[in-house]
């Protein structure tokens, strides 16, 4: 089956927003094009299902009126199933990340430097390949606030980076669960290239147990994450922690607002462009 790529010129301002909505409303993958005129960025897109334009133009439309712009055209093509892996081995190169990690491409050739720990991986059509800000948020809070031995629960496991990461800072164990299929195989595949264990489940937060997570991994959408945060809590241990992440900094204060009531309380916010990482402590029962 074909993949329908969405190309646009967005603004630099405007780039985190924009790639948040795509995100949103579908787009299983996100690319940005470096060679643009300064200033600008162009964004593509990638679409398993063909999206309705006019869907597109009216959910992108308001952030472009706000800045006093015109949505500028929206230029589909369509894109073959080989093309979709291949546009990550064009462009992806290893680079480091957060502290301590160095991620490798598992197709590169790349040495990883002495002070770093390797992570191989390949995102197949699964999301996280540490290039995007809302998981280098999630990556380098964790490295701060995640204690050795700790029960990991990795929400939206995506590509698995999280959880390996996870367990190379010495997690006593780490859970990944995605709803995706397509994903938890990934996510298989690369824990095998990093020889690590992780236990994976295809399923979300209501599959796991009470007061059993010691720290909670979630880079989700803001949307998503207001609507398991009471089952989040549930699971999360007393004093536990947990990073939310995926969340747009004008979209904090209502995940804020609506984790308080629940006894998650806020020991730090994060903020790299458009996109925020609160990281939460468990104060309730």
């Amino acid at each position: 089956m074909p993949w329908t790529e969405i190309a646009l010129l967005v603004p630099d301002s405007l780039k985190d927003a924009v790639s948040g909505e795509l995100s949103d409303l579908g787009a299983a993958g996100l690319w940005e094009d470096d060679e643009t005129a300064s200033g600008h960025a162009r964004l593509i897109a990638y679409f398993e299902t063909p999206p309705e334009l006019e869907v597109l133009r009216s959910a992108l439309s308001p952030l472009f009126q706000r800045e006093g712009l015109d949505l500028p055209e929206l230029q589909p093509a369509s894109l073959k199933d080989q093309d979709w892996g291949e546009q990550w081995k064009k462009h992806w190169s290893s680079f480091p990340l957060g502290r301590r990690f160095f991620v490798i491409p598992s197709w590169s050739d790349s040495t990883c430097p002495a002070d770093r720990d390797p992570i191989y991986l390949d995102p197949g059509q699964a999301f996280g390949t540490g290039t995007h800000e809302t998981t280098q948020l999630t990556l380098e809070a964790m490295e701060v606030w995640m204690e050795p031995r700790k029960v990991v629960l990795d929400l939206g496991t995506g590509s698995g980076i999280l959880a390996i990461a996870a367990k190379l800072l010495d997690a006593r164990s780490v859970h990944g669960c995605d709803t995706d299929p397509v994903a938890i195989s990934v996510a298989h595949e690369n824990l095998e290239r990093n020889d690590q264990s992780v236990g994976l489940m295809c399923g979300s937060i209501d599959a796991v147990g009470s007061k059993s997570v010691g720290f909670l991994l979630c880079n989700l959408t803001a949307d998503t994450i207001s609507e398991l945060l009471p089952d989040i809590q549930r699971a999360m241990r007393p004093q536990a922690i947990a990073v939310f992440s995926g969340i747009l900094t004008s979209q904090s204060r209502d995940i804020r607002q609506k984790a308080g009531p629940l006894g998650l309380t806020v020991l730090q916010e994060r903020v790299r462009g458009d996109w925020c990482a609160l990281v939460m402590r468990n104060n309730g029962p």
